[in-house]
């Protein structure tokens, strides 16, 4: 008898606290007002345009290095803190970036190169390979 009435009044508390949950406030439709206006929010990537390659700014290998940004691509060449330079003979445009044929000039007499960027939007990145330097991902900096 005793175990029946130690299981009504275990049954009981359950029902009392099923019933007594916490009601979520009711939203503030002020909350907005109190919050300001929404700030845009700076781009990581250049967006891709018919004006101007998406390629061309200045870019690093890390946010930090956008302080003094190492790669310097304009439309026709790229060039890095005074190591390497390169003239873009032929530029195509590919699903998933650029093809570039280019003329590099690395400590030696110049040389051809067949470089690629491709563009990663997950990562806000510019992926190289090809080129005179070790392929790499690159943050945009700027223009």
């Amino acid at each position: 008898m005793k175990a029946l009435n130690l299981l009504a009044s275990i049954a009981a508390a359950a029902a009392l606290m099923a019933c007594t949950e916490v009601a979520e406030p009711e939203p503030d439709p002020n909350a907005a007002i109190q919050l300001g206006e929404a700030q845009t929010l700076p781009r990581t990537l250049p967006p891709l345009t018919d004006v101007q390659a998406r390629y061309v700014g200045q870019w690093a290998t890390s946010a930090e290095g956008c302080t003094d940004p190492s790669w310097r691509f304009e439309e026709r060449q790229v060039s890095t803190r005074g190591e390497i330079s390169c003239t873009f003979d032929n530029v195509t445009l590919t699903e998933n970036g650029y093809d570039i044929a280019a003329t590099c000039f690395v400590e030696a007499p110049a040389a051809p190169y067949q470089i690629q960027l491709s563009f990663a939007e997950s990562a806000q990145a510019m992926m190289t390979s090809g080129a005179p330097w070790a392929a790499t991902s690159l943050v945009y900096c700027g223009p």
